[in-house]
């Protein structure tokens, strides 16, 4: 499966996670499977593009591993077929290790921040 995670900077693994997931100036997209990485632009409304960001990522990804992200884009993201983690918080490598480990927990739409 591939899982988009919101980035601050690129540089890789050691890519800082992006705290406000729709705002952020890059996606990591990571395939579990081959452990392949792209980084990718935000391409989103957010950042003068089109269509909200979970609808951006839908095409490229299953899922999306974040720090948080609103109650709107958690249920479109899962209208959309994307399972949504949440808790994701460092950098990429760092993020990628509490997945594979089980630290990040599949959202809700009652987990979702109420912004």
């Amino acid at each position: 499966m591939k899982y988009a995670i919101p980035l601050d900077t690129k540089q890789d693994m050691d890519s800082v996670v992006g705290q406000h997931f729709g705002h952020v100036p890059y996606f990591g997209i990571w395939d579990d499977e081959t452990e392949n990485l792209e980084i990718i632009e935000n391409r989103s409304d957010h950042k003068g593009g089109r269509g909200l960001p979970m609808e951006f990522l839908a095409d490229k990804c299953d899922g999306v591993l974040l720090k948080g992200a609103g109650a709107r884009a958690v249920m479109l993201g899962n209208q959309l077929g994307l399972r949504i983690f949440m808790g994701a918080n460092g950098t990429l490598k760092e993020t990628i290790s509490r997945f594979k480990a089980g630290s990040l927990h599949e959202a809700t739409k009652d987990d979702g921040c109420q912004h």
